[in-house]
């Protein structure tokens, strides 16, 4: 917020126009020279109240210049039209030469440290202001101009102290208390920002006023992860917000979109990013979000289009590649599967997963030796691993390798809570029990007993395709 600069247009009477010594000029000419400073400084007040800037100034500048004493009057006035025209540093020079005449005008501290605060020198400003305050504590308008500066300087416990001053002679303001809402939300006070912004609501009745916390609203709940009201309140101002005002609405749907991933509502997920790309709001960053709605609606081909924007745009970051090897998995693109479990290994992102998902590939592919290795890892990982454990007993049966295949199954049948993968087990452990491995002998009732086996495990093959969140 802007301050207000009020200029201090009064004008003493003829008795306080001394000399700089406090002694009065009795002479017949002294009085004179008073009359006529006296005369063009109350033409110079007129003119500038009438916007008459020039006039003004020309008009001090006689006086001043026929004064034969400095009189604070005549500096302060011309500070007062200097400050009007933003000539600040000639107005800042004027009050600082009216406070050294007279140093009782102590609301000159006031003016001089709104023009510094125009200037932007934040540290006279200050001095300026804690003068003011001095001699009075509940100056909300310096108050106001002085927590606008601590907020420019990130100072925000000494803001957050002016705010509860002004909160305490102003316990109504919810302009006042929007402004706490923001100062905490900077501190990350997000649940003490909430409060605040509440109380904003109470109190203001201005609605543009009312759109912006909502907006607050909205972003304290997103960083606290309370999905529901972030959705609530960046609603509110989707649908209060004048649509030219809208400068942040891509940013809004983003986060909004996310919201609803969070929430498990995907598709308007979906809708959110695609309004968030349409506004150009990072829409690589956007499109990979998309991706994970489209993707958690086993919408794979659009998953992997909008995820390959981001991978194209950041091919080292590594968030979306899981996602991409297993829409390409489930559609059945194993290749490219492939080459993605195989970057989320290299790089230490979900092994267990990428190890038994390349697993199950490669058994699929009849690559019983690499299903094997990577069956392994998933269990060594503990990814489902009395899953990776049977169908890695499925491997070695189609290797021939009998016993490590029974010594699988028999693990199975000790560690899995699931009844059917346990029954699967122990079927398969007493069919192979029964061939005679001491003769080494393929006989026809080996085969027999193998490929029967086959048969029935081959159904309890997990394929696990979907990656829960």
């Amino acid at each position: 917020a802007m301050v207000t600069i009020y200029l201090y247009l009064g004008i003493l009477p003829n008795m306080h126009l001394f000399a700089n010594d406090g002694t009065s000029r009795d002479s017949s000419a002294q009085n004179q020279t008073i009359e006529n400073v006296y005369a063009l400084m109350t033409s110079s007040r007129d003119k500038l109240l009438n916007r008459d800037y020039q006039g003004a100034l020309d008009d001090i500048n006689k006086a001043i210049a026929l004064s034969e004493d400095d009189i604070a009057e005549l500096y302060l006035l011309r500070g007062n039209i200097h400050a009007s025209i933003n000539r600040y540093d000639s107005a800042i020079q004027d009050y600082t030469r009216t406070l050294s005449l007279d140093p009782t005008l102590t609301e000159i501290y006031e003016i001089r440290g709104h023009l510094y605060y125009e200037k932007k020198d934040y540290e006279n400003a200050l001095k300026d202001y804690d003068k003011v305050l001095q001699h009075n504590p509940n100056n909300s308008e310096v108050l106001l101009a002085r927590v606008n500066i601590y907020l420019s300087q990130e100072s925000y416990n000494y803001a957050l102290n002016d705010i509860k001053t002004l909160l305490e002679h102003e316990p109504e303001n919810g302009s006042f208390y929007a402004l706490l809402g923001d100062v905490h939300s900077a501190l990350g006070n997000y649940d003490e920002a909430i409060d605040s912004y509440n109380s904003a609501l109470n109190y203001l009745s201005n609605e543009d006023d009312k759109e912006k916390i909502y907006l607050a609203l909205g972003n304290c709940s997103f960083n606290l992860e309370q999905y529901e009201s972030a959705v609530e309140h960046y609603s509110k101002y989707l649908e209060t917000a004048n649509t030219n005002e809208k400068a942040d609405m891509g940013e809004i749907y983003f986060h909004r979109g996310i919201s609803h991933i969070q929430l498990a509502k995907y598709e308007e997920a979906v809708n959110d990013l695609s309004s968030a790309i349409e506004l150009g709001y990072q829409p690589e960053l956007s499109a990979f979000q998309r991706g994970l709605a489209y993707y958690m609606l086993e919408q794979y081909i659009e998953a992997i289009s909008d995820l390959e924007i981001y991978v194209n745009a950041y091919p080292d970051n590594s968030d979306p590649w899981i996602y991409l090897a297993l829409s390409y998995y489930n559609t059945e693109d194993y290749n490219k599967a492939i080459t993605y479990f195989e970057k989320c290994i290299n790089a230490n992102l979900m092994p267990g997963e990428s190890h038994y998902h390349l697993a199950t590939i490669y058994l699929n592919r009849k690559q019983y030796n690499k299903a094997i290795t990577h069956y392994t890892a998933s269990a060594n990982l503990n990814y489902q691993t009395d899953y990776s454990i049977f169908n890695r007993g499925v491997a070695y049966l189609n290797l021939n390798k009998i016993e490590q295949a029974k010594n699988d199954f028999q693990k199975v049948e000790k560690i899995t809570a699931n009844p059917d993968l346990k029954k699967s087990a122990k079927d398969a452990v007493n069919k192979l029990s029964k061939i005679n491995i001491q003769e080494n002998v393929k006989t026809q009732e080996n085969v027999k007993i193998q490929e029967n086996v086959k048969q029935n495990i081959q159904q309890n093959v997990q394929q696990q395709t979907t990656l829960q969140q």
